[in-house]
C-alpha cells in the first residue's frame, strides 16, 4: 500500500469521508493508509475476516499420541508412511511459500482496508499452518529432513515447488505498478495463481490425510488437517471475491486474452496436482486410485473455474462423497454468501 495523503503541508482537503470511500477499489483505489473500515465498500471482506476470527485454533489443541503410537508400531505399511510423508512435505512447503507471496506480492497492492484486514489474517493463518506442521512433526516423532528436505531429494517435488515459486514472484519487480493496465492484468493473474495454490494444490494432500482418518490411521493428523482445510476454504472464498470484484470495478482488465490465460493456468494446475497426487499414492492406497484421484482433482478444478466466471473444463463428478464427513461439506458445497444477512453502516455511500 502506498499513499500520498501525508506528503507536504496541511492543506485542509475538502474531500469528505464518504467521497474517499466511494473512490475505494480493490486495487488502484483511494487510500489514505489509515485502515478505515467503516463504512464498508467491500462488506464481503469483513464477513470473511470475522469468520476467520471465529475459526481461531492452535496446533496444541490436537492430540497426536495415537499417531505417534501408530507410526512407531507396525500399524502403517512402508507405502502408507511414504504416502503420508510426501503429502505432508508439499503441504508444509506450500504454506511457507504462501506467507511470502501474500505479504510481499498481494497485500502491498491492495487499496481496500477491509480486504487488507482479511489478507493480513490470512497471512497469520498461513504462519499458523507452518507452525502446526512443525508441531505435528515433533509430536509424531518424524525426521524433519524427511519432510522439509524432501524437495532436495525428489525431482518431482523440486520442480513443483520451483513452478510455484516462479509463478508467485514473476511480478515482484521495482517498476511493477497496477495503475498500468498490463500490470493490473498481471496482478489479476497473480490472484488467480493464489486461488490455484489455496484451492487446488492442497487437495491431493488433504485427501490423503482424510483417507487415513477414514481408516482409523493417524487421527490427530487428520484432525489438524480439518482445521487447516477450514482456513483454506475461507482463503479460497476471499480470493474468488477479490478476482470477481476487480473484474467488476475494472472490466477493461477482463479481456478474452486474460480469461484464456487464467483458464489455461487452472487446467494446467489440475494436471500438475494430479501428477503429484499420483506420485504420492502410486498405483493406489487404501481405496484411493489414480483414476478416482483424477476425477476428484478435475472436479475441484471445475469449481474454481466456474467460481470466477469461466466455463468448466472437465465435467467430472466427485468420486469421494465420504469426504463430507471430514469437511462438513463446506469445502465444496456450501455457498458462503447464502448465510445470515447483516446490515452495514453505509451512510451517504453510492452503492
Amino acid at each position: 500500500m502506498t499513499t500520498n495523503s501525508f506528503e507536504g503541508e496541511f492543506t485542509g482537503s475538502a474531500l469528505s469521508n464518504a467521497e474517499l470511500i466511494n473512490k475505494r477499489k480493490v486495487i488502484n483505489g483511494e487510500d489514505d493508509g489509515l485502515m478505515q473500515v467503516s463504512p464498508l465498500k467491500h462488506p464481503w471482506a469483513r464477513d470473511i475476516f470475522k469468520s476467520m476470527q471465529r475459526n481461531n485454533w492452535v496446533a496444541e489443541e490436537v492430540p497426536f499420541q495415537k499417531d505417534k503410537e501408530q507410526w512407531e508400531s507396525d500399524e502403517l505399511t512402508t507405502q502408507e508412511k511414504d504416502t503420508f510423508l510426501r503429502a505432508l512435505a508439499f503441504a508444509s512447503n506450500l504454506d511457507g511459500l504462501l506467507v511470502h507471496s501474500l505479504s510481499e506480492i498481494i497485500k502491498p497492492n491492495i487499496t481496500s482496508p477491509e480486504i487488507s484486514l482479511a489478507i493480513a489474517r490470512q497471512i497469520y493463518e498461513e504462519c499458523l499452518h507452518v507452525d502446526s506442521y512443525s508441531v505435528m512433526i515433533e509430536a509424531v516423532g518424524l525426521d524433519p529432513e524427511d519432510v522439509y528436505g524432501l524437495y532436495r531429494r525428489d525431482k518431482s517435488l523440486y520442480y513443483k515447488n520451483k513452478r510455484v515459486w516462479e509463478s508467485m514472484f514473476k511480478i515482484k519487480r521495482a517498476d511493477f505498478d497496477t495503475k498500468k493496465i498490463e500490470d493490473a492484468k498481471l496482478f489479476l493473474e497473480a490472484c488467480t495463481t493464489n486461488l490455484i495454490f489455496e484451492g487446488i494444490f492442497f487437495f491431493s494432500a488433504f485427501l490423503v490425510f482424510y483417507n487415513f482418518g477414514r481408516h482409523n490411521k493417524m487421527p490427530g493428523s487428520k484432525e489438524m488437517i480439518q482445521f487447516i482445510n477450514r482456513d483454506e476454504d475461507l482463503h479460497v472464498q476471499l480470493f474468488v471475491n477479490i478476482i470477481n470484484e476487480i473484474k467488476k470495478e475494472q472490466p477493461e482488465l477482463w479481456t478474452k486474452e486474460v480469461q484464456d490465460k487464467m483458464y489455461k493456468n487452472i487446467v494446467e494446475a489440475v494436471q500438475m496436482e494430479y501428477d503429484w497426487g499420483c506420485s504420492c499414492i502410486g498405483d493406489g492406497i487404501l481405496g484411493l486410485t489414480p483414476e478416482t484421484l483424477k476425477d476428484y482433482i478435475q472436479f475441484i478444478g471445475d469449481l474454481r473455474l466456474t467460481a470466477i466466471g469461466l466455463p468448466k473444463a472437465f465435467n467430472s463428478k466427485n468420486p469421494y462423497p465420504w469426504i463430507d464427513e471430514f469437511t462438513q461439506g463446506s469445502m465444496i458445497e456450501v455457498n458462503f454468501f447464502e448465510g445470515t444477512v447483516r446490515e452495514y453502516q453505509t451512510g451517504t455511500l453510492e452503492w
